[in-house]
């Protein structure tokens, strides 16, 4: 492998980059188990694998394992075999989102545009549950405290699940033991209102849920476990264009949550002075699709239809590190629950994009943002991205992009390669950074 060494903001770094070539067509989803010993992927291949996150890990030090630094061909890449992992067949369209449980770490559940939602054991490697849903499936969350999954489709509809029912069944010997039979238990149908992603807050038994929606608002609710029902108690305008992905700091400081929107912003809020929005992320050129925290909440990471990935400082939303060179929009960042290492994936690769020159886009985009900034400030009256405003300004993207394009857009057939260059998809990469103070 190679062995960068950097310097940038004050920071020592060195990095490498293993290669997971995991899918035939693009990856929508990643996500790790709660003790870092799975990395899950999920494709359009209607697909998921469940990757040895620990022996994904150990290759990078393995000197006879090619493991290279940033994209490459998928000769110097590990193959499927190279790395234990499980292939998890049984959905017959996309693969949209896929989460392990907060407090059982063999457990998966997928959401796929086949109108199903699926629970898995991964170590087991197979289906356990799979339940019919109304619409096609694009979002799914779980409850911290593990006892409730909500799962979103595009009819705006959100469904809630509950993972603790049991129900008696006969085995093959006739005896009768007790299974765990998850169930819907209600669902909330939002008229008028386009909605991105949800998730509940970090706090244990936390019943404060948030939904993102497509005119820019967050709303927050209280989620009832006991009655299995949801009130929208205050809504606030988060961005000008439509709020797609949000992540919570998963440290026990739980100070911020991000959200990533089609404004090409992420915004980082403080959740104990009562949700204030502390710093704006203004490097990226395009809408943000995913943003994620690492395990310490030290770092903040985003990515976008850019070509690159941005990990910044979420007290300052300063840099930290040179931004991750990609060559395919990013659906997916995924930080290990326990070190800094960042698994990411996404659409479609462009193998003939070339790094911009040493990748120095700080200057540049901060330069464009300036400008972006006083051009948005003219058009809505002032504010960065309209925060904390009445919400009637609305970004271009709002108007411009119909009701589906307004989401983070995972599903959405891929441009035709007119140009005949060479591409690849189905890629997982993880980037293990070694910081000055590590």
């Amino acid at each position: 492998f190679l062995l960068d060494s950097i310097r940038l903001h004050g920071f020592v770094q060195t990095q490498k980059t293993i290669e997971l070539v995991a899918h035939e067509r693009k990856v929508n989803s990643l996500d790790f188990n709660a003790s870092g010993t799975h990395l899950a992927s999920a494709s359009v291949d209607h697909t998921i694998r469940a990757w040895d996150a620990e022996r994904a890990l150990a290759s990078a030090d393995m000197s006879n394992v090619n493991v290279n630094r940033g994209p490459s061909s998928s000769a110097s890449s590990l193959s499927a075999g190279a790395v234990p992992n499980a292939r998890l067949l049984g959905h017959r369209d996309s693969v949209e989102q896929i989460r392990f449980s907060p407090i059982r770490e063999d457990e998966l559940v997928s959401v796929s545009c086949d109108k199903t939602v699926k629970f898995w054991d991964v170590r087991q490697k197979k289906e356990v549950q799979s339940i019919p849903t109304h619409g096609e499936n694009i979002n799914v969350a779980w409850s911290p405290n593990g006892k409730t999954v909500c799962i979103g489709d595009r009819n705006d509809t959100l469904t809630f699940i509950d993972c603790t029912a049991m129900k008696t069944v006969k085995t093959a010997s006739g005896k009768e033991v007790e299974v765990k039979h998850r169930k819907p238990i209600s669902r909330k149908v939002f008229k008028d209102t386009e909605v991105n992603e949800f998730a509940w807050d970090r706090e244990k038994e936390s019943d404060k849920f948030f939904v993102l929606t497509g005119d820019g608002k967050v709303q927050c609710n209280m989620w009832d476990e006991k009655k299995y029902t949801i009130k929208n108690m205050h809504e606030f305008t988060a961005h000008t264009g439509g709020c797609y992905t949000i992540a919570f700091d998963p440290s026990e400081k739980k100070t911020h949550f991000a959200i990533g929107s089609a404004d090409s912003l992420v915004s980082i809020w403080n959740i104990p002075v009562g949700y204030m929005c502390l710093r704006t992320v203004e490097r990226h050129e395009t809408p943000v699709r995913t943003v994620a925290f690492s395990h310490d909440g030290n770092f903040l990471a985003s990515a976008s239809e850019d070509d690159f990935i941005d990990i910044c400082d979420p007290v300052s939303s300063k840099r930290v590190c040179e931004p991750i060179f990609v060559r395919a929009p990013m659906n997916a960042l995924a930080w290990h629950p326990k070190t800094h290492a960042l698994a990411y994936a996404g659409d479609k690769e462009d193998l003939s994009k070339r790094k911009r020159e040493a990748l120095n886009l700080d200057e540049d985009l901060d330069a464009k943002a300036s400008r972006m900034e006083e051009e948005e400030s003219g058009k809505a009256g002032g504010g960065i991205g309209g925060f904390g405003g009445s919400g009637n300004a609305q970004g271009a993207s709002m108007e411009e992009n119909d009701r589906d394009e307004n989401r983070r857009r995972r599903s959405v057939p891929g441009k035709p390669n007119v140009k005949q260059v060479q591409q690849v998809e189905g890629i997982v990469r993880v980037w293990i950074p070694k910081f000055v103070d590590e």
